[in-house]
């Protein structure tokens, strides 16, 4: 039988074990605690702990360059966070096919699934609200973060208690549009309006009061944001835009834009700037685009011609 000491090389589970060896510094005594060897006379530390600076996940197939990771990250934009279960229909987790029977029962699962998947009435009403994030952000074809931020700007306002007497459609548009606003997104209540399931003065309405209520970090929207959509919008070439983003610096820096509207000035400029360019762009068509009256356009179009 060996009488010698258990892990004399030392491991992570030895603790105040003396070694063999000697300080390099004052040849005094060498010990082991939480990990680490360091001389018990001067507390010079040898070496310290030791971790496994190694991937987390584990391979049992033998490729360790395409490991698989089991399920996917946690997200706003669904009511449970993507944490809920989902029962399949046709196939097993290993792709086989299910019987016909496996399948009548794994049916009555699913409705049993279903019904007990929302605990309270407040957390079906988020399920219904993150649902209808999830389909004007696509139909939209806005950024995930723009999705994650509606979605968090919903749940603060639920927490609020904003919801309670209004309609959960009219917040989600909301949310929507302030998400926009605070990650610099160019989206007009118009368009959001127009996939929203409800009208443009009920996404103002719930835009303002979770702008008035959470106090939301929008910025100031500015017309040189808004050249790039309105251009496009009217099919203009790239000489016109250029025109147009000095004509939107030059107001900016002289004042112009001060006080007045910002689809108005980005919209004058457009229009100065084709005329400029030699392309034909009409006020009613840069009007339609931007939102605003023709009158606006020239009002706009003879401060900066002036």
């Amino acid at each position: 039988m060996s009488l010698r000491d258990v892990y004399e090389t030392g491991f992570d589970e030895q603790t105040d074990r003396t070694l063999s060896a000697d300080c390099p510094e004052c040849d005094g005594r060498v010990i082991v605690d939480a990990g680490e060897r360091r001389c018990d006379d001067c507390g010079l530390v040898i070496t310290e702990q030791r971790l496994d600076r190694g991937p987390e996940w584990r391979s049992f197939e033998g490729d360790d360059d395409n490991p698989s990771r089991v399920g996917a990250p946690l997200t706003a934009v669904r009511h449970d966070r993507g944490l809920s279960t989902e029962i399949g229909q046709q196939r097993d987790g290993t792709g086989s096919p299910i019987s016909g029977r496996k399948q009548v029962q794994l049916g009555r699962l699913r409705r049993e699934h279903n019904r007990g998947r929302f605990r309270s009435k407040a957390e079906q009403n988020l399920a219904h609200a993150c649902s209808e994030l999830h389909r004007m952000t696509s139909a939209l074809d806005l950024p995930k973060t723009v999705a994650e931020r509606a979605a968090a700007i919903y749940r603060e306002a639920m927490e609020e208690n904003l919801i309670r007497g209004r309609a959960i459609e009219t917040i989600a548009a909301g949310s929507l549009y302030g998400a926009c606003r605070c990650d610099g997104v160019t989206r007009t209540l118009g368009e959001i309006a127009d996939v929203a399931q409800c009208d443009e003065s009920k996404v103002k309405l719930g835009y303002r009061v979770l702008n008035v209520e959470l106090g939301l970090e929008t910025g100031v929207r500015r017309p040189r944001d808004l050249i790039p959509r309105l251009v496009s919008a009217v099919n203009a070439f790239g000489d016109v835009e250029r025109r147009a983003r000095d004509l939107v610096e030059y107001a900016e820096e002289a004042g112009l834009a001060n006080g007045r509207n910002p689809n108005g000035v980005a919209a004058a400029c457009i229009y100065l700037a084709g005329q400029e360019v030699g392309e034909h762009i009409t006020q009613t068509e840069l009007a339609d685009v931007a939102d605003v009256t023709p009158l606006t356009i020239r009002k706009r179009y003879r401060e900066l011609r002036e």
